[in-house]
């Protein structure tokens, strides 16, 4: 297999429950994203796509005792993805990548590539490319603690965020000035 990859797009939690207004954890404007990825999609030589993927009990659901309401539960619309994402699935295994996350019931995981083994597709790519831009959902927690993960093994001058591809909680001020203080370039 093929690990180098010049431009990679990196594709943060666009599930369900995040981007369809009736999700159950839906991020304001977030709707819009499917179709703008999709059709950027094509300009990147590989994408991984994260995937929150929850067991039922997650310590991050209000009702065991976390911040969120249940969301993105393994195996359930919720945490699907876009329809429109099928066309990029088409691409094949050689240039997708699926990475899933949260799956540990007793811990909170925003980030997704806190300890990505070196023999994984996803660290791979990411330490040969020439270049990895970064959108998705939600800038102020999973985009921001993604991007800080990937800053662990790729210089800052080789990572961007697609700003018009990424929805926040709070607005995106956290995200705004996590870019700032890393000195990432804005897409």
């Amino acid at each position: 297999m093929n690990y180098h990859k010049s431009k990679i797009l990196a594709v943060i939690d666009v599930q369900r429950d995040f981007f369809d207004p009736s999700g159950s954890l839906y991020v304001n404007g977030s709707e819009t994203l499917p179709s703008k990825i999709a059709g950027i999609s094509s300009k990147y030589d590989a994408v991984i796509f994260t995937l929150d993927w929850h067991p039922a009990d997650h310590c991050s659901f209000t009702e065991h005792g976390g911040l969120w309401p249940s969301h993105c539960v393994t195996y359930t619309q919720g945490a699907g993805l876009p329809d429109l994402f099928s066309l990029i699935m088409e691409r094949g295994e050689e240039d997708v990548c699926l990475h899933l996350k949260g799956q540990d019931r007793k811990r909170e995981q925003y980030g997704a590539f806190e300890n990505l083994s070196p023999d994984s597709t996803e660290y791979r790519w990411l330490t040969s490319c020439a270049n990895v831009d970064v959108c998705g959902i939600a800038g102020d927690f999973c985009v921001k603690a993604s991007t800080a993960n990937i800053l662990r093994i790729v210089p800052a001058q080789k990572v961007g965020i697609i700003m018009d591809c990424v929805r926040s909680i709070d607005g995106g001020a956290a995200l705004e000035e996590f870019i700032t203080e890393n000195r990432i370039t804005k897409k």
